[in-house]
Parts: C-alpha cells; structure tokens; sequence
C-alpha cells in the first residue's frame, strides 16, 4: 500500500489505537497502574485512551511523537531499558519517543506498524499470552504489530462540492408522467398542458480513507442534481442528510404549456425524465463532537485536486444517484375520427 494512503493527523486531531489482532486501545494515566497499558475496545471510550500526534520537524520530519490527552505524556518504545513500553513527560525530548507509521499491506491495509527508527523497534498488541502491550524487533513482520486509527466522533460543519469533477455514470430515459388532452367539439380551442410533479431522488455519501464520520450523522447541504448533461448544485434549497445512509428528496418539475387544438384532435403530451447516475467529489468541514476534546473548533477540506485521497474527507466521490433533473416534452397529435 502506497504511503500516502494512510491518512496522517495533524496535531489536535484526537484518535485511539486499536490493535489489529487484540481489538484492544492503549491507554496512558497516571492514576493507577499500569499507567500504560490496553483495553478491550468496546469496555470503554474514556479520556486517557485518546492521544495526538506531533509532527517532527527537520531532522525528525517523517517521524511523529504520540501525546496523550489526559496525561500529556508522549509514548515511547525502546529496547535497552525497563519498561520497554511507557510514557514519559514532554513533547518528545529523547529519540525513542518518535516513532514513524509504516503502512500496512494486503489484508493490513488502512493499519500501520509504530516503528521506532531510533533502534528500530515495533510496538505489539495481543491478548493470548504476556506481555500483552509491548515490542519486538521490527522485523519480521506479524499481524499484531498492526494498528489503526480510531477517530473521536466528529460532527460536519459544511460540504463542499468539486463541480467539475462530478460524472454521470449512467443515463436511462424515464417517463414520469402523460397527459391527454382531447378538443371534442368541432371549433378550434386553446389549451394548456399543466405540469407539476414532484420526482423522487436518492443520495449516499460514503468515504474510502481519512475521517470515520458516524453513521447517520446528519448535516445540511445544497441539493446536487443533473441539467442537461451537467451536474450542478441547487444551492437555494438544502437537505438533510445522514451519513453512510441513503436518503431521499424530491425535486418538483412545472411547466406550462399552451397548444391550439383543431376539431376533434387529441394531444398526449409525454414529460421524459432523464433518469441519470452520477458522482460527485466533495470535501467536508469538520469539527469536534462529543469529547469536546479540541481546544478549538478544527477545519480542513481538501479536494481531489491535491491529487491524492489523504484529506480528512477522503475527498471521495459521493453516490448521486437517479438525479432525474432533466425535463423534456414530447407532444404528439391524434386525429379523431
């Protein structure tokens, strides 16, 4: 898996660790110990299993230092001295507290190793024998080396779509609606065709890496829709969506249409609903929901412009399906007999 399809943090962005084969999070507290250690995932969801990352600068670039929210004691992992793993204070003083996030590969994808490069050590996590948390040399490489990120819940403040990057996948002509108009008398007469329909549409917005939003968090937003073969945004009306689920709203069609009908003619007046699929890149702003665990709100969108999936959107292409936007009418004159 190429690097930069791990998604990396800045720093004030708060996650947990969970191992790959344990389903454990590490923790780090002061308050009983052991002051670093793991728990089953779903146990808990408490403060001191929330860490950050801080990013080296110079000669440590490439290389993050892992700082925990309650304590504000980095991690470290070395080889030579007991206890191997821990925590210690300050923002990353001694070599073996920066660790590099050497992505995973096959069924290890979206998981990373913590390497150490200062002596070239990996962090472990299991629950079949002790030590549970500790480390090993970094090669060769076993599954529960592996972690990921587990992301505090996060709330969408705004979304944004890259218009010029939207596509229809798919395009099948619908019928919605027919009307009949018949002139039964021998004069000639005005008529008018009156549309109004409502169709139904249906979108999902979905992510492939970066931030996990939870499912059915529900955010406004302008309606995408297909016109003439073009993807465009209804921004004078929103939704409410939820995400990870497919939601629906109507969209309502009206025309007027005049025709003259001679004697005993009969109109059938067709409305043709482009019944389209489409996609749309999108990039979202986020910020902080139940933790309250940023100091202040945090905001970052990027599109599919910056050229890779890496933003905290993933700036993935959102599911728009059936935008039956386009209307059309067909018209056509039956003599009666």
């Amino acid at each position: 898996m190429p690097t930069q399809d791990l998604y990396i943090p800045p720093e004030g962005i708060y996650f947990r660790l969970l191992g790959y084969v344990s389903q454990n999070v590490i923790f780090s507290r002061t308050a009983q110990r052991p002051e670093v250690g793991q728990v089953p995932v779903h146990s808990s969801d408490w403060e001191d299993q929330y860490f950050t990352l801080i990013h080296g600068t110079g000669a440590r670039a490439g290389t993050y230092a892992i700082r925990s929210k309650m304590t504000g004691m980095v991690l470290f992992s070395r080889a030579r001295q007991e206890p191997r793993i821990g925590h210690v204070e300050g923002n990353g003083r001694y070599n073996d507290n920066w660790f590099t996030l050497d992505p995973g590969r096959g069924q290890y994808a979206k998981n990373f190793r913590l390497v150490t490069p200062s002596d070239g050590m990996v962090i472990f996590s299991r629950t079949n024998q002790q030590p549970f948390l500790w480390n090993y040399t970094s090669s060769p490489v076993w599954a529960d080396q592996h972690f990921s990120f587990l992301w505090e819940d996060m709330r969408v403040d705004r979304v944004d779509y890259d218009l010029h990057l939207g596509q229809i996948v798919s395009s099948t002509p619908l019928v919605i609606a027919n009307q009949t108009l018949t002139n039964d008398t021998n004069l000639e007469q005005e008529m008018s065709f009156e549309m109004n329909e409502s169709v139904q549409n249906t979108s999902t917005f979905e992510y492939s890496t970066g931030f996990t939003v939870t499912i059915g968090t529900s955010f406004s937003v302008g309606i995408p829709f297909i016109a003439r073969t073009e993807i465009t945004v209804d921004t004078s009306t929103t939704n409410e969506w939820s995400w990870g689920q497919q939601d629906t709203f109507g969209r309502a069609h009206t025309a007027h249409f005049p025709v003259r009908a001679g004697p005993r003619e009969t109109f059938e007046e067709y409305r043709d609903q482009g019944g389209d699929q489409g996609e749309m890149a999108w990039s979202l702003d986020l910020g902080s929901s139940p933790h309250n665990l940023l100091p202040a709100e945090f905001h970052e969108s990027r599109s599919l412009d910056d050229g890779i999936q890496q933003a905290v959107d993933a700036a993935v292409m959102a599911s728009i399906p059936e935008l039956n936007s386009r209307c059309s009418i067909f018209c056509t004159i039956v003599k009666l007999e």
